[in-house]
């Protein structure tokens, strides 16, 4: 009974150790395409925030451009309104020499000197 017993455990011992070879192979095999997996979905992740910030800061530049036209109009707008002001005060101001007739702000910072 001594060999056949070794024998016997031998062989079970052996389809045994196969067995976990083969089921240690499965959990490595699992693992490195759970990794890979993951890893793929990281790069893609890095890449859509990538795409997300390079499309904020476009985004960004866009809205700074059309801020500064709008701003530049913006003040193109006011210096020109404001020549035309300055110019109409000018005006009324070489007529008010000519004519010898001052406005009504005139007649009241006349009287006050007085």
């Amino acid at each position: 009974m001594g060999p056949a017993v070794d024998l016997w455990k031998e062989t079970e011992m052996g389809k045994t150790k196969k067995k976990y070879e083969k089921l240690r192979e499965k959990i490595k095999l699992w693992e490195d395409k759970k990794t890979k997996k993951a890893k793929r979905k990281l790069h893609k992740t890095e890449r859509g925030v990538e795409k997300t910030k390079l499309k904020a800061m476009q985004r960004y530049s866009e809205d700074n451009e059309r801020i500064e036209i709008i701003v530049a109009s913006a003040r193109a707008n006011a210096y020109e309104r404001q020549m035309k002001e300055e110019l109409k005060v000018k005006q009324k101001a070489n007529l008010m020499r000519i004519t010898g007739r001052g406005g009504p702000s005139i007649h009241a910072s006349e009287s006050n000197k007085l």
